[in-house]
């Protein structure tokens, strides 16, 4: 029993540093613009799924669809331009968020 929680322990710690190394060690890469086709508000208050954030679904100019992280999912309507900062982290990751 003694071993598991052990176990429990450690793989979330390593859980929460590696969410926290995503957000200290990763660089700005870009600013790009695009046009917004989805809203999904998250899921905040969990009751059987994990609360999720709320981001858009954006298309950009060539055509690719991405997910960008936001703190305001009302800030922007459908079908409007919007201003996004890319960010990469130094094992390769991309994620985008909304531009304040």
């Amino acid at each position: 029993m003694k071993t598991w929680v052990v176990l429990f322990l450690v793989l979330l710690a390593a859980g929460v540093a590696w969410g926290l190394a995503r957000d200290i060690l990763s660089r700005q890469r870009g600013s790009l613009s695009g046009t917004v086709v989805g809203v999904d508000l998250g899921n905040p208050t969990p009751k059987w799924f994990p609360p999720t954030p709320p981001r858009y679904k954006v298309r950009l100019p060539g055509g690719a669809l991405i997910d960008v992280a936001t703190k305001n999912p009302h800030s922007v309507p459908m079908g409007g331009g919007i201003f996004i900062t890319e960010w990469v982290t130094p094992w390769g990751q991309v994620w985008y968020t909304q531009r304040d």
